[in-house]
Formats: C-alpha cells, structure tokens, sequence
C-alpha cells in the first residue's frame, strides 16, 4: 500500500467471533472507506444476513447480489453511498485491489496464522462445511514478491502473506452509489 493510499489509516480493525469473518471484515472495509458509526459485529452478522448473531451469510448470498445490496443498504443508513460487488474468481487470476476500492478475499485456502496454511475447516468434499469453513480478509496490496498485505479479523494489525490466499469469490467496495 502506497503511503497516500486513502485507505492508510487501520483503526477500522474488528475482531472475528464466530462464524463471522465475512462481516467483520466488511466492517473493516467500510471502515476503511470513512462510513460512520457502524454497528457492532453481532449485530451487524445479521443485518448482512446470517440466520444469527455471529454467524455467516448464507452461501448464495456471495453471488446473487443479496450480500452487496446488504452492505450498500447498511452504508446508506449511516449516510454514505457505498458500491458492493461481489462475484466469483477466476482460478489462476491474480487478486489485488484497484485504485478507489477496498477488496475482501472470500477464501478456500490460505494463511490462517503466521507460517501456517490451511483451509479453516472448509472442504468441497464435504458441503456442511461450506457456510462454516473458509475464511475472508481485507486485501490492502499485492506484493512486488506475489503475496497480500491484509487486515484479517483472526489476528490483530497488518498481515503480511508471502503467498496469496485461493479466494472462491471477493467483494470490491467503493465510494458512490451504484
């Protein structure tokens, strides 16, 4: 991340509980984009669509549209006009943020800890796993080395992963209405 990057001030970091990775990093991001006074994650799970506090939206919330029209309605309430887009990734596609967005990685596999890869429980062999494994984070950058610097809601501060994370789907959100 550039040092005038808009997106350069991290106290917008929330802490994963549950199964809510995905909304605790949409907070981070809509913090990075400057949207006030959000909500606490149990309270925000729900309002992004988890069947409870804590818990994660419903799988096919990732690509029909029902998440991003959630964050951008959630933004609209606190007065700012946010673009959500969320969509599949292509395998084998480099993922990185483009000027003006902040990009979530909704992940299959990658870093879960330093030095350490895994899939958080997920296995597509296995589908009652896929609402309660995998893992999403904040990607600030792609590194010159192929790697990510992100803001992951399992562990506190900027994270820097020496190999990028395999991401199913992402979100791109932005300034300004849709």
């Amino acid at each position: 991340m550039s040092h005038d990057s808009p997106f350069s001030h991290f106290s917008a970091w929330v802490q994963n509980q549950g199964a809510a990775c995905t909304s605790a990093s949409l907070l981070i991001a809509l913090g990075l984009l400057k949207v006030p006074s959000l909500p606490a994650l149990g309270p925000a799970t729900v309002a992004l669509g988890a069947a409870h506090e804590y818990g994660a939206p419903g799988l096919l919330d990732y690509v029909s549209g029902r998440l991003d029209r959630r964050v951008e309605a959630l933004a609209a309430t606190r007065g700012v006009a946010v673009r959500s887009r969320t969509g599949l990734v292509l395998p084998g596609r480099p993922l990185r943020p483009r000027p003006g967005e902040v990009l979530i990685a909704h992940l299959a596999w990658g870093q879960e800890r330093p030095g350490a890869y895994g899939t958080w429980g997920f296995s597509l062999l296995r589908p009652a796993t896929w609402s309660t494994g995998g893992h999403s984070v904040v990607v600030l950058e792609a590194t010159a080395g192929g790697g990510w610097r992100v803001l992951d809601p399992n562990h506190q501060g900027i994270q820097d992963w020496p190999r990028p994370g395999i991401a199913v789907t992402a979100t791109r959100l932005s300034r300004g209405g849709t």
